[in-house]
């Protein structure tokens, strides 16, 4: 489900400059900045198995940008996103 949820609708997302602002995050992924971190949430189920994801975005030197996943798992990844 995560890969799903990663291939038909993040990257696209993605694609289309959300991670810019130039366009929005689809909202089915529920996608939000953490308070007070520079890690963003990504929910793609809610029921059971509850399915989050953890991820931030950085940049390389050259100015190149990357995304980290940082943990995937279930809501217990917020006790260490």
């Amino acid at each position: 489900m995560f890969r799903e949820a990663v291939y038909k609708h993040f990257l696209p997302a993605i694609e289309q400059g959300a991670h810019t602002g130039r366009a929005p995050w689809p909202p089915r992924l529920r996608i939000h900045k953490l308070t007070d971190t520079h890690v963003y949430s990504l929910t793609w189920n809610f029921a059971s198995p509850d399915g989050r994801a953890t991820f931030e975005f950085g940049s390389t030197d050259n100015g190149e940008p990357f995304l980290i996943w940082r943990r995937i798992g279930d809501h217990s990844i917020y006790d260490r996103p």
